[in-house]
């Protein structure tokens, strides 16, 4: 079970994290973006950052490693969600000084 798990989040992280994120980093935007003047790619590096963490938590998962790797492993990956909440506060502070501006 755990096998089938780790391997719908790799997959379900890929279409729905992974495609968008490299989609933004390469010059699209999205509709509901199309009006900001923020840095959009902050937003593409994000989620790759969000992927790689859930690739670092659940490789181990899948390859079988031992206790003490998957520790690290894991914490790796906290560490990059935390990176990701990081670059997400920084584009959110960033639009919202672009918002004042306008007005």
């Amino acid at each position: 079970m755990s096998d089938l798990r780790s391997w719908g989040f790799l997959a379900g992280g890929a279409v729905v994290i992974l495609v968008p994120s490299v989609a933004v980093l390469t010059g699209w935007r999205p509709c509901f973006l199309r009006g900001s003047r923020g840095p959009v790619s902050l937003l593409g590096i994000t989620g790759l950052c969000v992927y790689a963490g859930v690739l670092v938590d659940e490789i181990p998962c899948v390859v079988g490693v031992s206790s003490g790797v998957h520790a690290t492993c894991a914490y790796i990956g906290l560490g990059l969600m935390g990176t990701a909440v990081g670059l997400f506060i920084l584009y959110d502070v960033l639009v919202g000084a672009d918002r004042r501006g306008r007005k």
